[in-house]
């Protein structure tokens, strides 16, 4: 019985790239260390605004207008304190 090939896995550490700032925003990259991928850090809707990585900077950059959408309207909605005099 023939015997399966080990395959050598050449990883390499993952590479801080320059943060892309975009609508007053920075969105935070790298490339990965085994697949060379360049990754983007975003806010996430589906995650419940949890910071995730994706491959597409256009993904990257729709997620931070709706997280920005999403605190203008929780600033709008809250409660305002007024004073009486």
């Amino acid at each position: 019985m023939r015997q399966a090939k080990k395959q050598k896995i050449q990883a390499t550490k993952s590479e801080i790239l320059e943060s892309i700032v975009y609508e007053d925003f920075e969105i935070k990259s790298l490339k990965h260390g085994i697949t060379g991928n360049v990754l983007y850090k975003f806010p996430s809707k589906a995650h419940d605004w949890e910071m995730c990585w994706t491959m597409d900077i256009q993904t990257a950059k729709n997620g931070v207008l709706k997280y920005q959408e999403h605190i203008k309207q929780e600033q709008s909605n809250s409660p305002v304190e007024s004073k009486l005099s």
